[in-house]
């Protein structure tokens, strides 16, 4: 039986009013968290363009960044200074200007499996072996409805105990490393970027008609789910 939520849908007229108005809530939630609990606040970070935009309004928040630990919710297998790296995409967009904890994966280990086992043990060690649950997690939405890199298809999707895995994506013919299910649905909050006409069947798909793409299943745990939406992103959904 399904456990999830009701999303929250905020739509916007454009990428950069998006922008604006997620970083707002995401500066919110970790005040507040950071209020509300002794400890590392905990945040894993997005790939993609429309999260970047977001990333760059946070430079100037007004938030703790000490007490903020970042990771990442998915990443390429490709090095650290590599253009497609979502590492050097965060540090580049805010976390460079900031004082915040950053776990990067360990893209440079001998294999992406190695690299997935390595990141859990540095989550046990930041959120404690008997509980992981993440404060905030930021995702993007492909237009086949892979989110992290949860790609239809891969074997990662039927992953439920690890909370990081390697994972193959033969449409791409590469390696991604990725956060599952279970990482997704334990977290206190999601939020979901998407902006752009590519997108908008896909949200259709996912919010009107219930479609099971990797990430809709997100929504089947118990966090508290919002997306952010354009209205090009928004323009095929059906608003109560």
């Amino acid at each position: 039986m399904s456990t999830h939520r009701r999303p929250t849908i905020k739509v916007v007229d454009d990428p950069d009013a998006l922008a604006d108005l997620a970083a707002d809530m995401i500066a919110r939630i970790l005040t507040e968290r950071i209020s509300a609990k002794d400890g590392p606040v905990t945040v894993f970070l997005s790939g993609g363009s429309t999260p970047r935009v977001t990333y760059t309004r946070l430079r100037d928040a007004e938030v703790d960044w000490s007490r903020v630990h970042f990771f990442l919710g998915d990443e390429r297998w490709v090095a650290h200074d590599h253009a497609e790296s979502n590492a050097r995409m965060a540090r580049e967009s805010f976390i460079e200007d900031i004082e915040a904890t950053f776990h990067v994966l360990p893209t440079h280990l001998e294999s992406p499996a190695e690299a997935a086992q390595h990141y859990e043990e540095v989550l046990a060690e930041v959120f404690g072996r008997d509980e992981v649950k993440a404060d905030l997690v930021i995702l993007g939405l492909g237009p086949d409805g892979h989110t992290a890199s949860l790609f239809p298809g891969t074997e990662a999707l039927d992953e439920y105990e690890r909370l990081y895995v390697a994972n193959w994506v033969p449409e791409k013919e590469t390696w991604r490393l990725t956060a599952t299910y279970r990482l997704l649905h334990e977290a206190h909050k999601v939020i979901f970027l998407a902006t752009g006409i590519g997108k908008a069947q896909v949200v259709a798909e996912i919010l009107n008609e219930g479609v099971g793409h990797p990430a809709h299943k997100v929504m089947q745990g118990m966090a508290d789910v919002t997306w952010f939406l354009d209205d090009a992103a928004a323009s095929q959904l059906e608003l109560d």
